[in-house]
């Protein structure tokens, strides 16, 4: 187990340690009963005190993530958020202990590889139902390529990505309102390897990066991964704080700030045009990058007809500040991960060879496959008829929500993308809620893996978009009544 930790930085050393231990534990990357090193073996081996090495094991046992008996050690507890895996008998493994590892934490991963029995209805994954994928219009490309372009399976693709493709793409943006050239372009297999991309190529040991608060999982992951240091900046419903931000620039040294500023993950929270101006000039001022993700903005095309979807921030950008991120996995194609990764200048350079160490280039073959798709005349409107049935869905959820659940438990008004975040009562901690919800046939995704430091636990995050219209009410009745007794009990 290497922690790393920046001597540099406005959290204490005591801090550091606790939360890089805690958040493997809560990762599932530290087992339940696994002995942790001894106080003076921590000390030595990060070279501190031995009191702040106890403080650290203090505050692990305050937190009930580990246990320490009197003569034996310190032990990771058996939580009901680290259940161990029994499925497969370990003893003859139990060496690979003492092989030290670098992953600070996996969060999402950890409660994505919850096998779910196939009676238990899942409001966590973040995508849409096959049934509402335009799969026709995949299908017919599919087949064309494989008539017409067969030898692609025997070819590697360029490593910016296939120049076809990144073409059919750009014409695809343009109804969009987004304009991008060749030159600016990567496509990567999924918005997460452009996170994982921009940090390893950006980030490292001593830097600092703004992450609005609550922030998707994926990210902090990857940040984590990178040794950085992760400066939570709370969200509102017009996005990040940019007001907070300001408020920090004099303490702290920012190289990046990482924003999700149209359906924000979790939240939903949908950034102002002023409040994405003001952003870049805070940039600007300080001399720091934006990465910016944007999953969900076809989703929204149905339903601002009051007001225009601002543009994307980097379509404000005169300077190549922004490295803009576009996923496709929401609600497209689930099943391929592609997307797209837009930068300028230099920084493009770099991303463009990190890409090549990665993997080489994303395969041609599935991006050769999706050039008809991308410009078939038909897939607009295909997303606008898939948007109107989640509209009348979104409605539903809400109206239910409404009725069904105890006022206590807070829901936004108005969000945007497929996730809904519930707050309840402080004190609630719903990572322990899994368990039951999984015995009355529900899953969903706790709010403490949205935390980059010490998580709010009375957060959970549903999506409600991947179960049929025959399901979902089901899900939603249990939920609500899962909801209702924690808040009663």
């Amino acid at each position: 187990m290497k922690i790393s930790i920046n001597r540099q930085s406005n959290v204490s050393i005591r801090q550091q340690i606790y939360l890089e231990i805690a958040q493997r534990i809560r990762s599932n990357l530290i087992e339940p009963d696994f002995k942790l090193p001894s106080v003076r073996e921590l000390a030595k081996e990060l070279d501190i005190s031995l009191v702040t090495a106890h403080e650290v094991y203090k505050m692990l046992d305050h937190s009930n993530l580990t246990e320490s008996i009197r003569g034996k050690g310190t032990f990771v507890r058996c939580t009901k958020n680290n259940t161990p895996d029994n499925s497969h008998p370990s003893t003859t493994f139990d060496w690979q202990l003492s092989v030290p590892d670098y992953l600070p934490r996996a969060s999402f991963w950890s409660q994505n590889t919850v096998r779910l029995s196939p009676n238990i209805l899942d409001l966590a994954s973040a995508c849409v139902h096959h049934s509402l994928i335009p799969m026709h219009l995949i299908q017919t490309s599919i087949r064309q390529t494989l008539d017409n372009s067969p030898n692609t399976l025997g070819q590697y693709s360029n490593f910016q990505g296939d120049p076809d493709f990144i073409l059919a793409l750009i014409d695809y943006l343009k109804l969009l309102s987004i304009n991008f050239q060749p030159h600016q372009l990567l496509v990567t297999n999924g918005t997460q390897q452009g996170i994982d991309l921009f940090a390893r190529t950006f980030l490292g040991p001593g830097d600092t990066i703004g992450v609005e608060t609550p922030c998707f999982s994926g990210a902090i992951d990857a940040f984590r991964l990178a040794h950085v240091n992760l400066h939570p900046i709370p969200v509102d419903s017009n996005g990040i704080r940019v007001d907070i931000l300001e408020d920090l620039a004099p303490y702290t040294r920012f190289k990046a700030i990482y924003t999700v500023p149209t359906g924000q993950n979790p939240t939903g929270a949908v950034m102002s045009l002023s409040r994405r101006q003001d952003l870049l000039n805070f940039a600007r001022q300080h001399n720091v990058l934006i990465l910016e993700d944007e999953p969900h903005r076809e989703l929204e095309m149905n339903r601002r007809k009051s007001s225009i979807l601002p543009p994307p921030i980097k379509m404000l950008d005169t300077d190549g500040r922004v490295i803009y991120l576009k996923g496709f996995s929401k609600f497209l194609f689930p099943g391929m991960r592609l997307g797209l990764l837009a930068a300028d200048g230099s920084l493009y350079n770099r991303l463009l060879a990190a890409k090549s160490i990665a993997d080489l280039g994303s395969p041609l073959w599935l991006q050769k496959s999706l050039i008809s798709f991308f410009r078939n005349p038909q897939l607009i409107p295909s997303i606008r008829k898939m948007n109107t049935v989640l509209d009348t869905r979104r409605k539903k959820v809400l109206q239910t929500l409404d009725r069904l659940l105890d006022p206590r438990i807070i829901r936004p008004q108005q969000s945007a993308g497929l996730h809904l975040w519930l707050s309840l009562p402080i004190g609630t901690h719903t990572d322990f809620l899994i368990p039951e919800a999984h015995r009355r046939g529900v899953h969903f995704l706790p709010g403490s893996i949205f935390y980059p430091g010490e998580p709010e636990t009375n957060h959970l995050r549903i999506c409600w978009t991947n179960l049929t219209d025959e399901d979902l009410p089901k899900a939603l009745e249990i939920l609500c009544g899962l909801l209702n007794d924690a808040v009663n009990n």
